[in-house]
Protein backbone atom coordinates (compact mmCIF):
# COMPACT_ATOMS: atom_id res chain seq x y z
CA UNK A 1 0.00 0.00 0.00
CA UNK A 2 1.47 3.39 -0.93
CA UNK A 3 1.92 5.84 1.90
CA UNK A 4 0.30 9.24 2.18
CA UNK A 5 1.33 11.57 -0.61
CA UNK A 6 2.76 8.77 -2.76
CA UNK A 7 1.60 8.37 -6.38
CA UNK A 8 0.32 4.88 -7.17
CA UNK A 9 2.07 3.12 -10.00
CA UNK A 10 -1.16 2.37 -11.86
CA UNK A 11 -4.33 4.30 -12.54
CA UNK A 12 -7.65 2.94 -13.74
CA UNK A 13 -9.43 4.62 -16.66
CA UNK A 14 -12.97 3.75 -17.73
CA UNK A 15 -13.64 3.87 -21.49
CA UNK A 16 -16.56 2.39 -23.42
CA UNK A 17 -17.79 0.57 -20.33
CA UNK A 18 -14.46 -1.21 -19.89
CA UNK A 19 -11.77 -0.67 -17.31
CA UNK A 20 -8.32 0.01 -18.74
CA UNK A 21 -5.15 0.02 -16.68
CA UNK A 22 -2.81 2.85 -17.66
CA UNK A 23 0.70 2.50 -16.31
CA UNK A 24 2.52 5.70 -15.57
CA UNK A 25 5.54 4.68 -17.63
CA UNK A 26 3.42 4.23 -20.80
CA UNK A 27 4.79 6.41 -23.58
CA UNK A 28 3.08 7.52 -26.76
CA UNK A 29 5.15 6.61 -29.82
CA UNK A 30 2.84 7.72 -32.63
CA UNK A 31 -0.66 8.97 -33.25
CA UNK A 32 -2.51 9.75 -36.46
CA UNK A 33 -5.75 9.85 -38.43
CA UNK A 34 -6.67 8.58 -41.90
CA UNK A 35 -5.99 11.06 -44.69
CA UNK A 36 -8.94 12.16 -46.79
CA UNK A 37 -6.64 11.90 -49.81
CA UNK A 38 -7.41 8.18 -49.80
CA UNK A 39 -10.84 9.13 -51.20
CA UNK A 40 -9.33 11.13 -54.06
CA UNK A 41 -10.04 8.44 -56.68
CA UNK A 42 -13.64 8.06 -55.50
CA UNK A 43 -14.08 11.84 -55.52
CA UNK A 44 -12.78 12.03 -59.10
CA UNK A 45 -15.15 9.24 -60.15
CA UNK A 46 -18.15 10.99 -58.55
CA UNK A 47 -17.22 14.29 -60.20
CA UNK A 48 -16.85 12.58 -63.60
CA UNK A 49 -20.14 10.74 -63.18
CA UNK A 50 -21.96 13.97 -62.27
CA UNK A 51 -20.53 15.78 -65.29
CA UNK A 52 -21.37 12.97 -67.71
CA UNK A 53 -24.89 12.62 -66.30
CA UNK A 54 -25.57 16.37 -66.61
CA UNK A 55 -24.25 16.46 -70.19
CA UNK A 56 -26.20 13.35 -71.17
CA UNK A 57 -29.48 14.69 -69.79
CA UNK A 58 -28.83 18.12 -71.32
CA UNK A 59 -28.08 16.79 -74.79
CA UNK A 60 -30.81 14.14 -74.80
CA UNK A 61 -33.58 16.31 -73.33
CA UNK A 62 -34.67 18.19 -76.47
CA UNK A 63 -34.29 15.27 -78.96
CA UNK A 64 -36.25 13.00 -76.62
CA UNK A 65 -39.13 15.48 -76.33
CA UNK A 66 -39.11 16.02 -80.10
CA UNK A 67 -39.33 12.30 -80.74
CA UNK A 68 -42.19 11.91 -78.26
CA UNK A 69 -44.02 14.90 -79.77
CA UNK A 70 -44.00 13.28 -83.22
CA UNK A 71 -46.02 10.34 -81.90
CA UNK A 72 -49.29 12.30 -81.86
CA UNK A 73 -50.61 15.87 -81.88
CA UNK A 74 -51.86 15.41 -78.34
CA UNK A 75 -48.39 14.45 -77.12
CA UNK A 76 -46.88 17.50 -78.80
CA UNK A 77 -49.44 19.80 -77.17
CA UNK A 78 -48.86 18.24 -73.76
CA UNK A 79 -45.11 18.72 -74.06
CA UNK A 80 -45.54 22.34 -75.08
CA UNK A 81 -47.85 23.06 -72.14
CA UNK A 82 -45.65 21.31 -69.58
CA UNK A 83 -42.20 22.20 -70.93
CA UNK A 84 -41.10 24.22 -67.86
CA UNK A 85 -42.13 21.38 -65.56
CA UNK A 86 -40.31 18.82 -67.70
CA UNK A 87 -37.14 20.91 -67.58
CA UNK A 88 -37.44 21.17 -63.82
CA UNK A 89 -37.94 17.39 -63.58
CA UNK A 90 -34.78 16.81 -65.63
CA UNK A 91 -32.80 19.11 -63.31
CA UNK A 92 -34.23 17.39 -60.20
CA UNK A 93 -33.31 13.99 -61.66
CA UNK A 94 -29.68 15.02 -62.12
CA UNK A 95 -29.53 16.61 -58.65
CA UNK A 96 -31.03 13.56 -56.90
CA UNK A 97 -28.93 10.94 -58.69
CA UNK A 98 -25.66 12.85 -58.47
CA UNK A 99 -26.46 14.23 -55.01
CA UNK A 100 -26.96 10.75 -53.56
CA UNK A 101 -23.49 9.74 -54.69
CA UNK A 102 -21.98 12.95 -53.35
CA UNK A 103 -23.76 12.40 -50.02
CA UNK A 104 -22.42 8.84 -49.77
CA UNK A 105 -18.90 10.10 -50.49
CA UNK A 106 -19.25 12.82 -47.84
CA UNK A 107 -20.44 10.24 -45.29
CA UNK A 108 -17.48 8.01 -46.06
CA UNK A 109 -15.24 11.00 -45.43
CA UNK A 110 -16.89 11.63 -42.07
CA UNK A 111 -16.54 7.98 -41.08
CA UNK A 112 -12.92 7.92 -42.17
CA UNK A 113 -12.00 11.08 -40.27
CA UNK A 114 -13.78 9.76 -37.16
CA UNK A 115 -11.01 7.15 -36.85
CA UNK A 116 -7.92 7.92 -34.84
CA UNK A 117 -4.95 5.73 -34.02
CA UNK A 118 -2.61 5.88 -31.04
CA UNK A 119 0.47 3.72 -30.54
CA UNK A 120 2.23 3.47 -27.20
CA UNK A 121 5.01 1.20 -25.99
CA UNK A 122 2.33 -1.14 -24.59
CA UNK A 123 -0.72 -1.09 -26.85
CA UNK A 124 -2.41 0.15 -30.01
CA UNK A 125 -5.67 2.07 -29.57
CA UNK A 126 -8.14 2.45 -32.45
CA UNK A 127 -10.93 4.96 -31.81
CA UNK A 128 -13.88 5.23 -34.20
CA UNK A 129 -17.45 6.46 -34.46
CA UNK A 130 -19.13 9.55 -35.93
CA UNK A 131 -21.81 10.00 -33.26
CA UNK A 132 -20.94 7.36 -30.65
CA UNK A 133 -17.33 6.45 -29.93
CA UNK A 134 -15.72 3.01 -29.70
CA UNK A 135 -12.18 2.25 -28.58
CA UNK A 136 -10.51 -1.02 -29.60
CA UNK A 137 -7.32 -1.90 -27.78
CA UNK A 138 -4.64 -4.32 -28.94
CA UNK A 139 -1.98 -5.42 -26.49
CA UNK A 140 1.33 -5.29 -28.37
CA UNK A 141 2.40 -8.56 -26.69
CA UNK A 142 -0.27 -10.36 -28.74
CA UNK A 143 0.79 -8.96 -32.15
CA UNK A 144 1.86 -11.77 -34.49
CA UNK A 145 2.36 -9.94 -37.76
CA UNK A 146 1.87 -6.59 -39.46
CA UNK A 147 0.64 -6.46 -43.04
CA UNK A 148 1.13 -3.67 -45.54
CA UNK A 149 -0.87 -2.85 -48.66
CA UNK A 150 -0.73 0.00 -51.17
CA UNK A 151 -2.90 0.44 -54.22
CA UNK A 152 -1.39 2.26 -57.18
CA UNK A 153 -2.98 5.62 -56.49
CA UNK A 154 -2.08 5.28 -52.79
CA UNK A 155 1.57 4.90 -53.79
CA UNK A 156 1.28 8.07 -55.83
CA UNK A 157 -0.22 9.92 -52.84
CA UNK A 158 2.18 8.41 -50.29
CA UNK A 159 -0.55 6.56 -48.39
CA UNK A 160 -1.08 2.94 -47.39
CA UNK A 161 -3.01 0.43 -45.30
CA UNK A 162 -1.55 -1.38 -42.30
CA UNK A 163 -3.12 -4.55 -40.90
CA UNK A 164 -2.49 -5.74 -37.34
CA UNK A 165 -2.56 -9.53 -36.97
CA UNK A 166 -3.03 -10.39 -33.32
CA UNK A 167 -3.66 -13.58 -31.33
CA UNK A 168 -6.56 -13.74 -28.93
CA UNK A 169 -5.85 -16.18 -26.08
CA UNK A 170 -8.50 -18.82 -25.49
CA UNK A 171 -9.81 -18.34 -21.95
CA UNK A 172 -10.65 -22.03 -21.53
CA UNK A 173 -7.05 -23.05 -22.15
CA UNK A 174 -8.22 -25.98 -24.31
CA UNK A 175 -7.68 -24.39 -27.73
CA UNK A 176 -4.64 -22.75 -29.32
CA UNK A 177 -4.43 -19.01 -29.64
CA UNK A 178 -6.48 -17.69 -32.57
CA UNK A 179 -4.66 -15.27 -34.87
CA UNK A 180 -6.50 -12.85 -37.12
CA UNK A 181 -6.51 -9.30 -38.41
CA UNK A 182 -7.71 -7.29 -35.41
CA UNK A 183 -7.37 -3.80 -36.91
CA UNK A 184 -6.76 -2.05 -40.23
CA UNK A 185 -5.18 1.38 -40.24
CA UNK A 186 -6.46 3.12 -43.38
CA UNK A 187 -5.13 6.13 -45.27
CA UNK A 188 -1.88 6.27 -43.31
CA UNK A 189 0.72 8.78 -44.46
CA UNK A 190 4.31 7.44 -44.59
CA UNK A 191 2.91 3.92 -44.08
CA UNK A 192 6.25 2.09 -44.23
CA UNK A 193 7.68 4.17 -41.40
CA UNK A 194 4.53 3.70 -39.30
CA UNK A 195 4.57 -0.05 -39.94
CA UNK A 196 8.15 -0.23 -38.70
CA UNK A 197 7.22 1.75 -35.61
CA UNK A 198 4.45 -0.71 -34.78
CA UNK A 199 6.70 -3.68 -35.46
CA UNK A 200 9.53 -2.34 -33.31
CA UNK A 201 7.13 -1.53 -30.47
CA UNK A 202 5.63 -5.03 -30.66
CA UNK A 203 9.05 -6.68 -30.54
CA UNK A 204 10.10 -4.49 -27.63
CA UNK A 205 6.92 -5.29 -25.69
CA UNK A 206 7.26 -9.02 -26.37
CA UNK A 207 10.96 -9.10 -25.52
CA UNK A 208 10.18 -8.20 -21.93
CA UNK A 209 8.05 -11.34 -21.49
CA UNK A 210 8.98 -14.95 -20.77
CA UNK A 211 7.08 -16.31 -23.78
CA UNK A 212 7.81 -15.60 -27.43
CA UNK A 213 5.32 -14.58 -30.11
CA UNK A 214 4.34 -17.35 -32.53
CA UNK A 215 5.64 -16.85 -36.07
Amino acid sequence: MPGAGMVPRRAFVRSCYRIHVVTLDEQELWHGKPSLKVLALDAAWVAGFTLILALAVGYAFTPALTAIGKLSPGAADAITENLPGLRLAAVVFVVVVAGSRIARLAWRGLVLRSHSYRLTNQRLLVESGVFSRTIDEIDLRTVDDITFHQRFFERVLGLGQIGIVSSEPDTSGQAPRRAGVRARLLGIASPREVREQVRNAAYAATGKQVFMRPT
